[in-house]
């Protein structure tokens, strides 16, 4: 946590308390953020705060002068309380999440509930609890939907409808959505237009107007559609047809929208919406535009975040007030990323996040008029940023010259020698940032050095290096990983006799994978709801259940079964020679408990060294706390019996 109620005058740096001793304890790294999100309403007078309370988690909206609590959301039986989103200066529309029996983490089945910052008028909007079942009757209410729902536009100027695209209930998501105006009080709509394409989205012009569509054809090729009239046509231009709208000039009838370059990075374009002309506005050498910084009032882009190695705040108006003021508070908060989560009408006043690789997050009441900034909440505030160890970006440079980045999080006074875990990430076509990580300052405050790195088809460095990682999933993706290992050993950080690798998802993949590739480079390895199977990619889970994803499948792996087969961690365990552990949960549909079934049974089956934890009510990475330390408690075991005090320990002579 950053401050207690304290008022931080801008360009002062930012300095942070001591407290304590180092050592964090596991469940404390565990537990869930309690405060998620803040929101400021449209005047200012009161803030909505997402919260966990008891586990579950609600929304808590408070006065801001006085600091207190006006009203609460909470519900009963088994729903929580999702995004949410000033509709107007005194009601807000908030996702609902539910509970099932089978899974612990609550899912989004598309449902809108909105309610009063006094706590009073709630009332289900849209989705299968809204309204009643009618027959023969005139009166205009709420109708039960089952679809999913997720707001565009909360409509400020009309105070009383929100703009929604909805998504029918489909387990293939093969069934085109709408756009509808929805009254926030009622629930009560009226459509306004069909989507374009299966699982879009549509974009407006900050004003209620529908400007552009998206999404994914058949082929999982993505196609963007301007508004003509009442109709959608399909973009055609070249630099365009792979863009993303993000903003939107009236007084210039501009429009701002990031552009995918094949073979490049991304660029941010102005388009002309009367002649067509596209004007380059910004790009970078070799990273992507993760975030667009916005002008508080008309909404409009003035500057971007790119994250090469760590964060970086880039302006291309460079006369604007709000960009002089975004840089100051970057001046204030010096190593720290800082991004508004909403603004008032007026453009005045906004609530500002602050994180980094030692801070979850830390959330500020600013004023843009008195330049100051009051500290508000914190997300965690059990956790001391000089308690966790800092993130270290690095790179080097693959055999065929790509530049590969990484980040290492070393435990605390120690760099050199090191005990380490590689940790790849999921996707693969995801990224590591820098930025508070639980598996980083877990296995860093257990005593490993911990390796990420964005190897090739990581996202954020460029359609070539995104694209590099097609069909490599086993070759030259692994060849990165490894080669960071390698890297980490030469700078004399880590020690070469006490490796692992433990990831999850695709990190999981990887975690079997490079071991089987490179024999001897690891000690030990640890798959999390990994694939260990890529033929059975095309046959389980929620992948192949849509046309989309065979595609992506294709694209990724091709459809060779030797290829398949050479590449799966599954067909390949006599290579697997060093001991594993394996944890999944029951409920995964991305990637089906029969991946860590089929791999545990064979290991067995070999006489190998192996250990497993499956928990059946849990999905795609685990969420009950209870459950986190359960897994994280046997990953540190195993770990320290074969790359920890434990393996030094078994090593060291005995005395005569």
């Amino acid at each position: 946590m950053l401050g207690r109620r304290f008022h931080l005058i801008l360009l002062v740096i930012l300095s942070l308390p001591a407290w304590g001793t180092p050592q964090v304890p596991l469940r404390d790294l565990v537990k869930h953020a309690e405060i998620q999100q803040v929101k400021i309403s449209p005047s200012g007078t009161h803030i909505a705060v997402q919260k966990l309370h008891e586990g579950e988690r609600v929304l808590v909206f408070m006065s801001l002068s006085p600091l207190e609590i006006t009203g609460t959301l909470r519900f009963q039986g088994n729903e929580e309380v999702g995004d949410f989103y000033w509709a107007n200066d005194e009601r807000v529309v908030a996702e609902v999440l539910s509970r099932r029996a089978a899974l612990e983490a609550p899912v989004n089945y598309g449902s809108l509930y909105a309610i009063n910052y006094d706590g009073s008028r709630g009332k289900t909007i849209f989705g299968w609890a809204a309204g009643e079942m009618q027959t023969g009757s005139h009166i205009r209410r709420a109708e039960r939907t089952n679809a999913h729902a997720i707001l565009i536009d909360p409509l400020l100027h009309n105070k009383k409808e929100a703009l929604v695209s909805t998504y029918p209930w489909d387990r293939n998501w093969e069934t085109l959505g709408e756009v509808l105006r929805v009254n926030i009080y009622t629930g009560v709509r009226r459509r306004v237009a069909s989507l374009p394409q299966v699982g879009g989205r549509a974009f407006t012009d900050g004003r209620g107007e529908l400007l552009f569509a998206n999404g994914t054809d058949q082929d999982d090729e993505y196609q963007l559609f301007r508004r003509d009239g009442i109709n959608w046509k399909k973009v055609e231009h070249p630099a365009l047809k792979r863009g993303t709208p993000v903003g939107f000039n009236y007084s210039e009838n501009t429009a701002y929208l990031i552009i995918d370059r094949k073979g490049d990075t991304e660029q941010l374009v102005r388009l002309d919406m009367e002649s067509g002309e596209v004007i380059p506005v910004f790009s970078h050498e070799f990273a992507d535009i993760s975030e667009v910084i916005r002008e508080p009032v008309a909404k409009q882009p003035v500057g971007v975040y790119i994250d090469p190695d760590q964060p970086q705040a880039q302006f291309f108006d460079e006369t604007g007030d709000f960009a002089a003021f975004f840089r100051g508070l970057k001046k204030a908060f010096t190593g720290y990323r800082i991004s508004f989560t909403s603004f008032t009408d007026d453009g005045r006043k906004g609530i500002l996040e602050v994180t980094g690789d030692r801070l979850p997050g830390d959330y500020f009441l600013v004023d843009l008029e008195t330049k100051k900034a009051e500290f508000l909440l914190a997300s965690a505030r059990w956790l001391d940023p000089e308690m966790l160890n800092p993130m270290q970006p690095h790179s080097f440079t693959a055999e065929d010259g790509m530049r590969i980045g990484l980040y290492l999080t070393f435990p605390r006074n120690r760099e050199q020698n090191l005990p380490m875990v590689v940790m790849p990430h999921g996707g693969p076509h995801a990224r590591d940032y820098w930025s508070y990580d639980q598996d980083a300052q877990i296995l860093s405050q257990n005593g490993y050095l911990v390796l990420q790195v964005n190897f090739r088809g990581s996202t954020g460095y460029g359609d070539g290096f995104f694209a590099a990682g097609r069909r490599e999933w086993g070759g030259a993706i692994q060849e990165d990983i490894a080669a960071a290992a390698r890297w980490a050993i030469a700078q004399g950080y880590a020690d070469r006799d006490r490796i692992c690798i433990y990831g999850a998802s695709f990190g999981g993949y990887s975690a079997m994978m490079n071991p089987i590739r490179n024999p001897g480079l690891y000690q030990c390895a640890a798959g999390y709801v990994g694939v260990y199977d890529l033929a059975m990619l095309f046959e389980k889970g929620d992948i192949p259940r849509r046309d989309r994803g065979i595609a992506f499948l294709e694209k990724e792996l091709g459809q060779d079964p030797e290829f398949l087969r050479i590449n799966s961690p599954l067909h390949n365990t006599e290579q697997l020679q060093l001991p594993v552990f394996i944890a999944h949960g029951g409920q995964d549909e991305r990637a089906p408990v029969e991946h860590a079934e089929a791999i545990l049974e064979k290991l067995q089956k070999e006489g190998r060294q192996v250990e497993s934890l499956i928990l059946p009510n849990e999905g795609h990475g685990f969420y009950s706390e209870e459950n986190n330390l359960q897994l994280y408690n046997r990953l540190l075991t195993f770990l320290d019996r074969h790359i920890g005090v434990g393996a030094a320990e078994k090593k060291a002579p005995a005395d005569n």
